[in-house]
Parts: C-alpha cells; structure tokens; sequence
C-alpha cells in the first residue's frame, strides 16, 4: 500500500492546472510583441537622449551663445540650490535667430522630408489610419535634426511630438523588416508613439495609454496597449538610467492635496476656463496654419517668418521660447519675482501665438509641450486671481496649476483619460487625482469633439480604413443572398456544344454558364473565356459536359452577404450560381457588383436615417429654446 506525502494530490492537481493554461495562452503572440515593444522601447529611449542632447546642444548655440539667454530648467533637470535669474544680453538678436533657425529647418524638410514638418504626432495618426503605417525611414532622423533646430534656437514647441515619431518611424521600419501584415504594422507605429512620449517625458503609463487614445476623438485602440506598455517601460528605463529619475516638473507635495469638497466648484470652473481658452488655441492654430499654407512664397522661407515673429513676441516675453518647460517650474514654485500677475495673462496669449506660428508656419515640433504649458500658465492666472478677492484660499495655486495643465490638453488633444495618468506621472500629484477628473472631463465635454489640435484623429474606430471590415461586416452578415441575387439566364444542358453555347452567351452578355439537369438541378458551371480555348473546327464536336467545373462554388438563397462576399473573394470570382435552399435547384447568380448595390444601398439608408435623427435633435432642442424664451419674454411681461 502506497502513501502518499502530505499535499501530493494538490500540488499535482495545480501541475495540471498550469500545464493547461500553458495551451490557453497564444505565447506566440506574446513573444511577437514583447520583442517588438523591447526593441521600440530601446529605440525610443536612445532616440529620445539623442533628441534632448540635441535640442540642449542647439539651444546652447543658438540662445545662449547667440543672445545671452539661458531658458530655466524643469525640476527633473535642475540640479542642487538651482537659482535662476533673468538676464538677456543681446534680446534684438532673437528675431534673426529665430528667423535663422526657422530658415535651416524649411531648407531640411524641404529637400529631404516635406512630412517630418509640423508636429509630428499628427503626422503618426495620419500614418495609422490613412497609410498602412507606413514611415519613411528617413523621417526619424529629418524630424529630430529639425526640431532640434527649431525648439534650439527659440521656436516654440515641445519635444514629445518628435520623440514618439522617431520611434514610430522605427515602428514602421520593424514592421517592413519583419514582414508584419498592414494591421500589425500599424500596432507598432502606435506603440512607438507611446513610446517615444513615454520615454522622454518620464511617463510610461501615461505614454502608452495616449498612444491607444489619441488615434480617436471617442474611442479606444485597445490592441496598442500591450505593446505600448512593453515599448514605453524600456523605453522610459533606458532615459531614465542616463537622466535620472527626478519626476520632470518638481512639486510640493505637502501643499498639493484635496481635502474640501468644496474646492470642486473651483476645479469646475478651471475646466469651464480651459476648454474656452482650449477652443480658441485650437482656433487660432488652424487659422495660422491654413494662412501659411495659401501664401505664394518659396516653402523653405514660411518657418523662416514665423521664426522672426516669434522672436519679435520673444524680445518682450522671453518666457515664449523653446519649449518652456523651466518657466511653468517657475509658476509651479510661484515665483512671483519672475512671474508676476500681470506677465502671467499675456504669456499665455502669446505662447498661444508663438506655437502657431512656429509649427503652422512649417517648423518642426511638439504641441502636447505647449498645450501643457499654456494650461499651466492658466492655472497659475486663475489660482492667483481667486487667492486676491480671498476665495479658495485653502487651495495652494500649485494646484491649481497641475489641474489646469491636465484638463487642457485633455480638452486640446481629446485625451481626457491618458491626459490624467499624465498629469499623474509628471507631477506625482496622484492627491490631485479626484480633481483631475473632474476638471479634465468637464473641459473635455465642454470643449466639443471636433476642436482638436490634432487634425488627422477620427470620430471613432467605424471611421478609420484600419477597422473598416469589422464594421462593414455586421450589416453585410444582415443582408441576404436572396435579395441580391439576379435571375439566370445561362440555363443550358451538359450536352449542348461550345458552339451552340457562344451563340447563346453572345445574346445575353453572361461570363458563366450554368450547367443544370431537367429538374435545374446543377451539373457543374463552365466560364466564358474556356470556350475560347477550343479551336473553331472543334467547337461543334465539344460538348460542356466535357469541359465544365463539375464541384462550383455556390450560394444558398438563406446565405448572408458576408459569407458569399468571402466565398467570392477568397476563389477570386465574380459571380457564382445561387441555389434553393429548399430542393437545390438553381435560382439565379449572384456577383459581387449586385452584392456591392446591395451594401451601398443600405449604407444609405441607415445614414439618411442617422441624418434624420441628428435633425430631429436639433429640432427638439431649436423648439425647447424657443420655448424657453417665449417663457422668458412672458415671464418679463
């Protein structure tokens, strides 16, 4: 009789369990994109050194050098006892390095990389809903040469946007390499987004949850998380061995806190605040932009006129330059010395201007940098203004400068949930988290869905190319074959010659022949161009039994669209015979061109029904405001 040890039958019964959710899990998968995420991450933490290195190394050259003005550091990058003072030796330079730099850069994408202008986020969006994920392999180099030089030489914009299409032009360059499909090259062009965000401003939840949220206005790309979150950790590790692990903005983290419900009315209104100032950014932005692209100048001089506007703003309101970074550091330790009331309302303008027209006007660079300045400089006004007429003096202005940061960009990049975890990261304000929300959520709603600053997101994943068969699929899978189908008029006997069947065809216009018994029982189908490989003298000798397919390719009347599209286009046909469910006679022919009327046609319908209703919502809502004021004016009376 054997014993057994104490526990034996359970440790067994786990070794089972385990071996059995080894084959529940698809491990290829996972190895796929762990070293896909492994090699983006390593990309986007070497591409990410490499940029800041050398956007410090122009910026040395260009401000430092050039005019005397060395910009502030964010917390992350300030070392022991950091003091700062503003000086400007040469300020009446500034226009002509700007103007310099924005000329370098027109000449740079101008020859080599025409994409690699503007802020490159948009240009990776582009890139995974209209392109197939399909990067250049010359961009990531063109874009960090050129915005290194633009942010380096007082141009404003940030270093996000070039760091996440360095590494997602490497996403792309993988994907060739690799021989990934259209629909996996466009993961790792988002994964490298998130990425190179993740890596170079030290967050690496944030990054890869804005790489999946940022393609839409309303929806999600769940596929890139995984990937992204790969990507992003080794990504933010690498730059973070090199850079330290300092937090990018230093804080207060005794003064940062929420405590009063109260102090939500306040945070409600700073999300009311951010998504009017939101609209206009977004506004003026385009505005801007769209100027730049009418005029009828050689395209290399464009971000040389910006440069020279934005170093003109720049003589009166140093704080504009570069990505400006140190500045909102300065606002965060409310330094009223340096950043006093009354400079506070026109920099925020002005920084506003001075980014549309250093990227509208063709330069190179990030708007997630400078949309989460100007919505810190925001906070700071609106933190200030309150604390003077003595309301909400509980609330340290440090708070209201995080929130207000958060619920901008949220509200400007229509990333409502990664803008939070970002904020999060950046500040370590996690104490701010209920506020956040609030804020953010309230500025996004309020802000609409379609003043974004990024032009090429879409509505929702239906109107992206990239999922385009998933949604076409449904209504294809609720049509039938019986209401596509067109009767046959090829009906012919398996004893009828070649000859005699090019008589009937010629009459008829029809590329196939069904073969069919005396009950229309099908035999076998026979194509058009086979009767021409017969010589003319065989042709009566030849009879279609000889010569026809006799296992065809066929559809039930009962069958839905969809399963006769993939039958069609899985054989490489265009019409194929369809059969009575009942008794299998043949019925008619069914083509891919009747299939496709079919589709158009109920698209139509449900858009004309859509249209319809949107009219009557705004119908109910013309009438209820009708109602109010006729209630209004009756009340007055």
């Amino acid at each position: 009789m054997r014993t057994e040890l104490p526990y034996y039958s359970q440790v067994v019964s786990i070794i089972r369990t385990i071996r059995s959710m080894r084959w529940n899990l698809d491990f290829s998968y996972f190895r796929k994109w762990i070293l896909i995420g492994l090699l983006l991450g390593v990309v986007a933490g070497l591409g990410a050194i490499a940029l800041f290195l050398s956007v410090e190394f122009f910026t040395g050259i260009f401000l430092e050098m050039g005019t005397g003005y060395s910009p502030p550091l964010p917390g992350g990058f300030q070392g022991n006892n950091y003091t700062y003072v503003l000086f400007i030796e040469r300020p009446w330079l500034i226009p002509l390095i700007c103007g310099f730099g924005g000329l370098l850069v027109g000449l740079i994408t101008t020859r080599f990389s025409p994409e690699s202008e503007g802020h490159g986020t948009d240009a990776v969006i582009d890139a995974y809903h209209h392109k197939s994920g399909n990067i250049r392999a010359r961009v990531p180099l063109v874009k960090a040469v050129a915005s290194s030089i633009t942010i380096g030489s007082g141009g404003s914009g940030g270093t996000e946007g070039p760091a996440g299409q360095i590494a997602a032009g490497f996403g792309s360059l993988i994907g060739k390499l690799f021989k990934l499909d259209e629909d996996e090259r466009r993961i790792a062009v988002a994964a490298g987004l998130g990425a190179g965000i993740g890596s170079i401003f030290k967050i690496p939840l944030g990054g890869a949850v804005f790489s999946a949220e940022v393609l839409y206005r309303r929806d999600f790309e769940v596929r890139a998380l995984i990937p992204g979150l790969v990507a992003s950790v080794t990504g933010y590790t690498i730059f973070g061995f090199v850079f330290g692990w300092d937090r990018l903005f230093s804080i207060p983290l005794d003064l940062v806190k929420y405590t009063q419900p109260a102090s939500l009315i306040l945070y409600a209104i700073v999300g009311l605040i951010c998504a009017g100032v939101s609209i206009g950014y977004v506004k003026i932005f385009y505005i801007i932009s769209d100027y730049f692209s009418k005029i009828r100048i050689p395209k290399y001089l464009k971000p040389a006129i910006g440069g020279v506007l934005v170093g003109m703003i720049g003589i009166v309101f140093p704080q504009i330059l570069g990505t400006s970074y140190g500045w909102l550091q300065i606002a965060i330790d409310k330094d009223y010395a340096l950043l006093p009331l009354y400079i506070l309302g026109p920099v925020i303008v002005f920084k506003i201007l001075a980014t549309s027209l250093t990227i509208g006007s063709g330069g190179s660079a990030g708007v997630f940098g400078p949309s989460m300045v100007i919505g810190g400089f925001l906070g700071a006004f609106i933190g200030t203004v309150f604390h003077l007429f003595g309301l909400f003096t509980w609330i340290d202005v440090t708070s209201v400068i995080i929130v207000a940061m958060v619920s901008f960009f949220g509200a400007t990049a229509k990333t409502p949930i990664s803008s939070i975890i970002m904020g999060s990261e950046l500040t370590g304000g996690y104490a701010l988290l209920a506020p956040m929300m609030l804020a953010t959520f309230v500025a996004y709603i309020m802000s609409g869905q379609h003043n974004s600053i990024f032009r090429s997101q879409l509505l929702n994943r239906s109107d992206s190319p990239a999922h385009r068969m998933e949604y076409q699929r449904p209504i294809l899978s609720d049509l039938y074959v019986k209401d596509a189908f067109r009767s046959a008029t090829n009906k012919l006997s398996k004893d009828v010659s070649i000859e005699e069947s090019l008589q009937i065809m010629s009459r008829n216009n029809s590329k196939m022949i069904l073969v069919v018994d005396q009950d229309d029982v099908l035999q076998g189908v026979v194509y058009k161009h086979k009767l021409f490989e017969f010589p003319e003298e065989y042709r009566k000798s030849v009879n279609l039994e000889s010569i026809m397919i006799k296992d065809p390719f066929f559809a039930y009347n009962s069958d839905s669209l969809h399963n006769a599209l993939v039958r069609l286009s899985s054989n490489d046909l265009q019409e194929m015979p369809v059969l009575s469910n009942e008794d299998n006679k043949v019925i008619g022919i069914i083509t891919v061109s009747d299939l496709v009327k079919l589709y158009d046609k109920e698209v139509e319908k449900i858009t004309k029904v859509m249209n319809r209703s949107d009219l009557n919502t705004n119908n109910d809502s013309t009438s209820n405001s009708h109602h109010l004021r006729k209630k209004s004016t009756n009340t007055k009376q």
